[in-house]
């Protein structure tokens, strides 16, 4: 656990490029991508491809990946790399079956993963160098092994119960029986194998090849419904980001299924509320927080859901009479009983960003949904696969309500913020499941609303609100606690932290690039 009290990060600069990532060997390798003639594209994809060797906990070629892409003077693109649901996995055969929940470590929680499709599609859009070259790090890690980092060691031995279910995953993931340690060697030749398939084959060989194919055949075995026809269906959608203006900044969000709409419309009602008025750490800031958290996911569960099966009019969610509404409710004496949100909750995502030389930018996110996805490992590729699934709901007529072919209510949520040019002026990310909106929007006023440089906004303590407890990092002082208690809100100090997050500041004015990287995770930014 990071300690508060002092900055223990220095800031890192650079006019030629930065990478910043929850792993020292990914940023590593993005920049060396960067030094070879690659630009932010090339080594933000590098970077992912050894997250998912390196970072089982929380990335894979079994999960989801989303972006944000500008390229310099054009405007941002949103990637939505979220796996579909198969056909056969819809809510009459979960009624048929008399299934009121999916579990986490079920086959029906694996929805089809999207990332390495979507990777493919960045860098044939985007891309500089050859896309075998983009994966060459990790081979050579999943072969040879790598040495386990202290989150991940962490999160290894939390996660031995799940790991030790299915056969294939206590083979791999396991050493008799026993999680791998910080430090110790760790290696995946199977996963290997894989990662080699796909950079001579492309993405078609995971979605029609022999990778699909023992997918499909692993999760059968288990009683899952997934077909080759559903991995050949797996799109990536690309699309405008969604974005509203604050104060002279624009927020650029991916469109749902995505919930970046979530952050849009907390970091308007701080507007509002004049968030800027109230010291960082006070208990005036973090009520606020707390308060807007349930207001604004509220209205995420009852609206949002996928734009192919819902109609989500975006205009009335963000409209000056849809925040009012809510910022009316708010107040410094009490707290709003919002009821019970039932938000399903799950912390493992691996963020990173990279910006080049000649400012082009990506923000983009990766995950296996909760820590080691489903637990469930194919019988030959050496893929642990993620359980997305468990984010549908089993409730007829409900937005997120499952159905074949529908994409669950995510997330993983890149960002960025334009200024008033429309220029980019920072990449960013937090990690962390159901945290992720509050996390960007409290490091959006740490940034813009309390002048803090870029390391110290990431690392400053945070508070999450979820289903009517407030978890509170070890930084927030005892005393703003008291206040929240004697507020209403049902406090629990953590001995643990909300997420992680990676930042890119462009600043022209001195030419310059500012990243960081949060001390909660194991990696770094560094500048080329």
């Amino acid at each position: 656990m990071p300690f508060f009290e002092s900055k223990i990060r220095s800031n890192v600069l650079s006019s030629q490029g930065i990478a910043a990532t929850s792993h020292p060997l990914a940023s590593l390798e993005a920049i060396e991508i960067l030094k070879k003639g690659g630009n932010a594209i090339d080594a933000a994809l590098a970077a992912s491809i050894v997250l998912s060797v390196v970072e089982p906990n929380a990335s894979g070629l079994g999960g989801d990946s989303f972006s944000i892409i500008s390229m310099k003077g054009k405007d941002p693109i949103s990637y939505n790399g979220s796996g579909i649901n198969p056909e056969k996995a819809n809510l009459d055969y979960f009624n048929s079956k008399k299934i009121k929940s999916i579990d986490k470590e079920s086959p029906h929680s694996v929805t089809i993963p999207g990332a390495v499709n979507a990777w493919a599609e960045m860098h044939n859009d985007f891309g500089k160098l050859e896309f075998e070259k983009l994966f060459k790090k990790a081979i050579y890690l999943a072969k040879n092994g790598y040495n386990i980092t202290e989150k991940v060691a962490l999160d290894w031995e939390k996660n031995i119960n799940k790991l030790k279910k299915n056969n294939n995953t206590r083979r791999i993931f396991l050493k008799e029986d026993k999680s791998f340690k910080f430090s110790e060697n760790y290696k995946n030749p199977a996963l290997g194998d894989t990662l080699l398939k796909i950079s001579k084959k492309g993405a078609k060989e995971f979605y029609s090849g022999e990778i699909a194919r023992d997918i499909v055949k692993s999760l059968n075995s288990l009683g899952g419904v997934h077909t080759l026809e559903d991995f050949n269906r797996q799109k990536t959608i690309k699309d405008k980001t969604i974005f509203s203006k604050y104060k002279d900044i624009y927020i650029h969000q991916c469109p749902p299924n995505g919930p970046g709409i979530t952050v849009l419309l907390m970091m308007k009602m701080m507007e509002k509320l004049k968030i800027e008025n109230y010291k960082p750490m006070s208990f005036e800031r973090f009520h606020i927080e707390a308060e807007l958290t349930k207001f604004c996911y509220k209205i995420r569960e009852e609206n949002i859901g996928d734009p192919n099966f819902i109609n989500i009019d975006f205009s009335k969610i963000l409209s000056d009479k849809s925040v009012n509404e809510y910022v009316k409710k708010f107040s410094f004496t009490n707290c709003y009983d919002i009821g019970n949100l039932k938000i399903p909750a799950h912390p493992e995502t691996t963020y990173l960003t990279v910006v080049d030389k000649d400012l082009n930018a990506i923000s983009i996110i990766n995950s296996i949904c909760y820590s080691f996805g489903s637990g469930i490992t194919t019988n030959n590729t050496g893929i642990l696969l993620q359980n997305r699934g468990t984010n549908f709901r089993l409730e007829n007529n409900h937005p997120n309500c499952i159905a074949s072919f529908k994409r669950p209510l995510h997330t993983i949520i890149p960002g960025m913020i334009a200024n008033n040019k429309k220029d980019i002026i920072l990449s960013y990310g937090v990690m962390g499941g159901q945290f992720q909106p509050v996390g960007h929007t409290h490091v959006l006023n740490n940034i813009f609303d309390y002048n803090m440089k870029i390391q110290e906004a990431i690392d400053f303590p945070r508070g999450f609100n979820y289903n009517n407890t407030y978890k509170l990092e070890l930084g927030i002082t005892h005393e703003i606690e008291k206040k929240l208690k004697k507020t209403g809100h049902n406090t629990e100090i953590i001995n643990g932290y909300h997420g992680g997050g990676q930042a890119i500041k462009i600043d022209y004015k001195n030419g310059v690039l500012i990243g960081g990287s949060d001390s909660r995770k194991d990696g770094c930014a560094i500048g080329l």
